[in-house]
């Protein structure tokens, strides 16, 4: 199965390509990534030469609870690292077999396409060039047509209005986009237009107040199940016992507002806002909770970790990208999204005023 057709993207997706062993950290690293049924039974009996074969052979395990498009799971070696990554990082299958014997999991990371309510592609900002060509310069995103072909089976369509969809959007982005007032002001009128859209009021929600102790609680809840972020928070609760807020990230990070202002934009554009929530009551509220509690993670991890290296001679920008990229693997390669709106709705963070004073930790 495939499918050709114009997708919009962001300016930067026609220059990228893969770094492959020039990646600091690669996506065969770390990650439970699984395969289909029919991609598993055709590494199995593909012809290939006797190492690779003993390589494939070791490099899958059938998952505890298989279904046609996650049967298989890949088994990474004691390091990680997948058993099929040769040592100059490059993937042994695709070097000897072409780019289509590979599962398209690996080919096509990190894009994600969507037909509907438009077709759309975009890439992860868990990719670590993802983040390097939107921090190359300071221009804003820009969305260009481009004829792509993707060899999937096609999507499901979407029911969301879509004039509804491009409105909303477009507003937002222009939300975050203005340059004229800070980044956390910026998330500040969104989260409040958003809350209107949804004709919800700006109740006051109850006692709880956003604070540090209350976004490191969430994380610890999500700690259990992400090996990203048990590499993480051991020095992040370290570092906040002794610190307030996430103030210190604006001392290492050039054009922090910008750079924030590109990496949320871009963070919506790929998980198809407003359309995250396709079946839930007052969704749009639900896409404003789950930003904030993103904004807020990303501030406080990346401000403990790099605020925390302060012995290195100087933080560069490659140590920005590489926090953000690993906290971006949890953020949009997991359930991020669904935990942060029932975590803020059990801690009744749910008005606009607390769940935007988020993004100023």
């Amino acid at each position: 199965m495939s499918y050709t057709r114009y997708f919009l993207v962001p300016d930067y997706y026609t220059k990228f390509a893969c770094k492959c062993g020039d990646c600091r950290s690669t996506c065969c690293s770390g990650w439970g990534i699984t395969v289909s049924m029919e991609e598993y039974f055709s590494l199995l009996g593909r012809d290939c030469s006797p190492e690779l074969r003993r390589r494939l052979d070791t490099a899958f395990h059938l998952a505890e609870q298989r279904s046609p498009e996650h049967y298989a799971m890949v088994t990474p070696r004691f390091d990680g690292h997948c058993r099929l990554q040769a040592d100059d990082g490059y993937c042994m299958l695709q070097r000897e077999c072409g780019e289509d014997a590979i599962p398209a999991v690996c080919r096509y990371y990190p894009r994600a396409p969507r037909l509907s309510p438009f077709p759309e592609c975009c890439t992860s900002a868990s990719c670590e060039l993802t983040l390097e060509l939107l921090f190359s310069d300071s221009k804003p995103v820009e969305y260009v047509p481009v004829e792509l072909t993707f060899k999937l089976t096609e999507p499901p369509e979407s029911d969301f209005p879509a004039d509804r969809y491009i409105s909303i959007r477009l507003e937002a982005f222009a939300l975050l986009g203005d340059r004229s007032r800070r980044f956390s002001e910026r998330v500040r009128r969104l989260v409040c237009r958003l809350f209107e859209l949804d004709c919800q009021s700006a109740s006051k929600g109850s006692d709880a107040e956003p604070g540090v102790q209350l976004v490191l609680e969430f994380l610890s809840d999500l700690e259990r199940t992400s090996e990203n972020l048990k590499s993480l928070m051991p020095e992040v609760r370290e570092y906040y016992g002794s610190h307030s807020g996430s103030e210190a990230l604006g001392k290492y990070v050039a054009g922090l507002d910008v750079k924030l202002e590109k990496l949320f934009v871009n963070h919506l554009f790929y998980k198809s806002f407003p359309n995250s929530f396709k079946s839930a009551e007052n969704h749009l509220c639900e896409e404003a909770m789950a930003l904030c509690l993103a904004v807020a993670c990303t501030r406080l991890i990346a401000a403990a970790r790099l605020d925390s290296r302060i012995e290195i001679p100087a933080v560069s920008e490659t140590d920005f990208v590489d926090i953000v990229a690993q906290i971006f693997r949890v953020i949009e390669h997991s359930r991020f999204d669904e935990c942060a709106v029932r975590f803020l709705r059990q801690k009744g963070m749910t008005s606009p005023d607390k769940l935007a004073a988020l993004a100023e930790i």
